[in-house]
């Protein structure tokens, strides 16, 4: 009875910490992208050199369109992860359906683009909409290149080895 008892404090102790492990990811996942967000903000504010006025009708049409882009992209992702994994279970008239309903999702974002788009240009003058499109992209891109740099970095402290780094072993 009391080996049960060990055994049952234990998996409790273990589940607890897991949760507390999953919560302490999911809050550091959230800081993470409060602090990509303020920091790209930061970035597109530099690039616009936006005017309090201007910024102040701005900000709540671009912060409007990234928060329906970023739902309509968490959808389409989990949309088509469900189709990944039914894939082997689907009919040909299921898989079509489901297709089609991916290629909807890209048609509702390039409406959404589109809208985003022509109210944009009643706040912005035509020089400021294409600093804007270009310093969005500059911003992906040094994103990315910081996202491998560090997955780089990550990858040679795992692995000591030579040749794991991509050197050649002498």
């Amino acid at each position: 009875m009391k080996r049960y008892f060990i055994l049952f404090t234990i998996a409790c102790l273990s589940s607890l910490s897991f949760s507390l492990f999953a919560q302490d990811n999911e809050t550091q996942t959230e800081d993470r992208a409060e602090r990509l967000k303020s920091q790209k903000i930061a970035f597109l504010s530099e690039q616009l050199q936006l005017t309090p006025c201007v910024a102040q009708k701005f900000w709540p049409l671009y912060n409007e369109f990234s928060l329906k882009s970023d739902s309509l992209w968490h959808l389409q992702k989990k949309k088509s992860q469900e189709l990944s994994e039914a894939m082997p279970h689907l009919t040909d008239a299921q898989k079509e359906a489901s297709i089609d309903e991916q290629m909807n999702f890209r048609w509702e974002k390039a409406k959404l683009e589109m809208k985003f788009h022509l109210e944009l240009k009643k706040i912005l003058n035509i020089n400021q909409v294409i600093k804007l499109y270009d310093a969005e992209h500059e911003y992906k891109k040094k994103l990315l290149q910081l996202l491998r740099s560090q997955k780089n970095t990550s990858n040679k402290q795992q692995c000591p080895h030579e040749d794991c780094n991509g050197s050649k072993p002498a």
